[in-house]
């Protein structure tokens, strides 16, 4: 199963995750101009944590403002800054800026959130070593953290940093750790963010089954903290599950209301960008490549925006599937020719990433073994891109083979089939009604009579008084009515039935019954079909005049009939002892009605 796409929860977007797990921005003291200040802190934290570009302004204000700053506040405006910096992409700037203030002595809560800085940062800069050393440092701080979410910020920038290096067991580690700071204390917000983070590893890691079993607490802990958004990325896990499983209906049923409450609640987050992917995957595989593209193109088009290499690398791939699969050849290539980079690109900065993580490793292990499983790994990094180099020359390759061979044969092969579809159209489907002929109609019944274990019903009916309408009103009137009930009986019909027309004004249901229906149900389909037609309008004909039908059924199930040919026989009996007992009705063969069967 394809992971979610996107990073573990709540990091896609780091700086204002670290306002809702407890790294925000407590309370100020005064100082020379408190209300102004402390007022323009009040409003960058609200900004970083909804609409980070207009925290530029007021952190501009606070600049000029520093000389009379308090520690407090000025431990707050540089955690701010950094902020900023890091969602302007100034990554190099945010570093040299935290470097500057780290080793300054700190309480442990706003260490801890410099730290955080430096993880985020140095991630974002290529600097692996340097990021994973900050996180340990971190996570020495746990013991001196008073505050419960000041914990789990520390616990889950660790958790989204190793998510990044695929190391996803140890990140699951993590996730345990704040679900079990919820239960020690207490505490459904530290049970909503665990689970969460819980659910979503487990489908990375292709434990379905442990993830599925988790959702349900999942959801309840979120709602019972009123964490509406994080309840919203289990759901969306959930969705995407079901369409990698291959259960499309259903993860479009629940993927299409999910992208609807992210639009309203978080509209830049990636995991919105990761379940359209899945959306468009999903129709993808229904047949609807209009719907598909629609939502694959949504999906690359916020992926490049976000510049997220995974979901990049994935929207891109997808896309090309979907142009293929739409005969847009040339765009396919040009897509799978973006895929390829960003997979040489992802695989390369794997490749640094696995390297820094065993360095740092390296300090407490046998560094000889450890350099030997280092090496193996580059190495099968190195053979996935040459692999990945040579399918794409394939593709290419076959790609172009398929659009010579399409050139040529494409009108003959469209031809062919609009003639075919016709030949099959006229051979089955009787022309006015558009319902099975006599002869399809026949045909497709004995094979389902020839199914020796199955109960069938043969359900004639037949219009009342339809010679009147004709000499009354004209036959055009007639066509219309023929028209009008088969297609109003259509719409009763489940599915499995098939309707025909023997003849004239005279028509045939035949109805397998499935496991668990009785003839009592083959009845309530017929008085439903009978009710109906006498609900038709006759006013579209032109004219005002009311429809009845009799109706007569049979089912081999019972001492006699036993062949299609006998069924049809007691059907039409059936049929005209509804006539006999004043039309309009549903009448259902009895054996003991029969005078042969009698005799």
């Amino acid at each position: 199963m394809k992971a979610l796409r996107g990073k573990v929860l709540l990091l896609g977007r780091a700086i204002p995750v670290l306002a809702l797990l407890g790294f925000g921005h407590c309370g100020a003291a005064p100082a020379e101009d408190p209300v102004t200040v402390d007022a323009l802190l009040a409003e960058s934290a609200k900004y970083l944590t909804s609409e980070p570009t207009k925290a530029q302004q007021p952190l501009e204000r606070l600049r000029t403002l520093q000389p009379s700053f308090n520690a407090v506040q000025n431990d707050k405006y540089q955690r701010y800054l950094a902020s900023s910096l890091g969602y302007q992409g100034r990554h190099e700037e945010r570093v040299a800026l935290v470097e500057s203030i780290v080793q300054k002595p700190q309480s442990p809560a706003n260490r801890a959130r410099l730290l955080y800085e430096l993880i985020d940062g140095n991630a974002a800069l290529g600097r692996f070593e340097s990021a994973l050393q900050a996180m340990n440092e971190s996570i020495l701080l746990l013991p001196d953290l008073q505050h419960t979410t000041e914990k789990i910020a520390v616990l889950q920038g660790a958790l989204a940093l190793l998510h990044s290096f695929r190391a996803y067991d140890e990140a699951l580690e993590f996730a345990d750790r704040i679900h079990d700071l919820g239960i020690t204390q207490n505490n459904a917000y530290a049970k909503c963010v665990g689970l969460t983070d819980k659910v979503e590893l487990n489908f990375i890691r292709g434990n379905s089954t442990a993830a599925l079993a988790l959702v349900p607490d999942a959801i309840r802990d979120c709602d019972a903290d009123k964490n509406l958004f994080f309840s919203l990325i289990v759901r969306t896990n959930v969705a995407i599950h079901l369409i990698d499983s291959g259960q499309y209906a259903r993860g479009l049923e629940a993927s299409l209301p999910l992208m609807q409450q992210f639009t309203v609640m978080a509209d830049s987050s990636d995991f919105l960008t990761g379940l359209q992917e899945a959306v468009a995957r999903a129709y993808l595989k229904l047949g609807n490549t209009q719907r598909a593209h629609h939502y694959g193109l949504l999906a690359y088009q916020r992926a490049q925006a976000g510049k997220v290499l995974q979901l990049q690398q994935e929207t891109s791939e997808t896309m090309a599937t979907i142009q293929r699969a739409q005969n847009q050849l040339a765009s396919a290539i040009n897509y799978y020719d973006i895929n390829l980079t960003l997979k040489k690109k992802a695989l390369n900065e794997q490749q640094q990433k696995n390297l820094a993580y065993q360095r740092v490793r390296f300090e407490t292990r046998d560094k000889a073994n450890q350099m030997a499983l280092l090496e193996q790994q580059s190495k099968t990094l190195s053979i996935e891109k040459e692999l990945q180099q040579r399918r794409y020359q394939n593709l290419v390759l076959l790609l172009t083979l398929g659009a010579v061979v399409l050139t040529i044969l494409g009108a003959w092969l469209i031809k062919t089939l609009r003639q075919k579809n016709l030949f099959r159209i006229t051979a089955e489907v009787d022309g006015l009604t558009q319902v099975s002929n006599r002869t399809h109609f026949t045909a497709c019944a004995k094979n389902c009579f020839a199914q020796a274990k199955t109960p069938v019903s043969l359900v004639l009916f037949d219009m009342d008084w339809f010679k009147r309408i004709n000499d009354t009103y004209g036959h055009a009137t007639g066509d219309w009515v023929l028209k009008t009930v088969c297609h109003t009986v259509k719409a009763q019909l489940r599915k499995g039935d098939l309707i025909g027309r023997l003849g004239g004004e005279e028509f045939a249901i035949c109805a397998v019954q499935s496991v668990g229906q009785t003839e009592d149900d083959v009845r309530a389909l017929a008085e439903a079909c009978r009710a109906a037609i006498a609900a038709i309008d006759s006013g579209p004909s032109g004219f005002d005049f009311a429809l009845t039908a009799s109706f007569g059924i049979a089912t081999r199930n019972s001492p006699t009939p036993h062949t299609y040919e006998e069924t049809l026989v007691a059907a039409d009996k059936t049929l005209y002892r509804s006539k006999n007992a004043g039309r309009n009705r549903v009448s259902v063969y009895q054996p003991a009605q029969d005078p042969q069967t009698q005799e």
